[in-house]
């Protein structure tokens, strides 16, 4: 099996985690499933050469065993954790992409550093009701940056999916929920 399909393998089996974890109403199986996902995920770009993209997917490992360990503990991640992970993925940015491959910078980079951002804060809420609806923002900006640098289709799609599948969590566990208690309601 050549490189590119192993790659893709893997982001579909990361995929099909992310995926599954939207449908848990228990935060910490969620983020074990990311946990899990992000794992996936960095090999794939491990194997396609992206390196910046698997630090950070790296990063987002630390993230998830950060929130999951003070979910576990039932904490609430303290704001220098968070503010930290921002910080690592913006230095890792900067020194893989210009130290080390001395690449330039695209304008829709910040795209992709916002949502690396955004992801450590909404993973660290513990209302998974406001963490489902927030997550939407980091997903939207992984989408736009995908598009924008003509990265392979397959990976705006998968945020994509992840989009949807969040929209239809949201659904499933906060707004048919609000539709049966208010019938309730109104029955009595």
């Amino acid at each position: 099996m050549d490189t590119t399909t192993l790659s893709f393998a893997m982001s579909t089996v990361a995929l099909a985690l992310y995926s599954c974890s939207y449908f848990f109403n228990n935060k910490r199986n969620y983020l074990i499933l990311q946990l899990v996902g992000n794992v996936f995920l960095s090999l794939s770009y491990l194997l396609m050469g992206a390196y910046f993209t698997m630090v950070s997917v790296g990063i987002g490992i630390g993230r998830g065993l950060i929130c999951y360990t003070y979910e576990k503990h039932n904490r609430k991640v303290p704001l220098y954790m968070i503010i930290a992970l921002c910080l690592a993925t913006i230095l890792s940015y900067i020194i893989i992409n210009h130290v080390v491959l001395s690449a330039t910078s695209s304008p829709w980079d910040i795209f992709y550093l916002i949502a690396s951002c955004m992801y450590a804060i909404t993973f660290a809420i513990r209302n998974i009701k406001l963490m489902r609806y927030l997550v939407l923002i980091p997903h939207a900006c992984a989408i736009a940056y995908n598009l924008l640098v003509n990265a392979p289709i397959s990976s705006a799609v998968s945020y994509g999916i992840e989009f949807v599948i969040t929209i239809v969590a949201i659904v499933k566990f906060h707004i048919q929920e609000k539709i049966k208690i208010t019938k309730k309601l109104a029955l009595h």
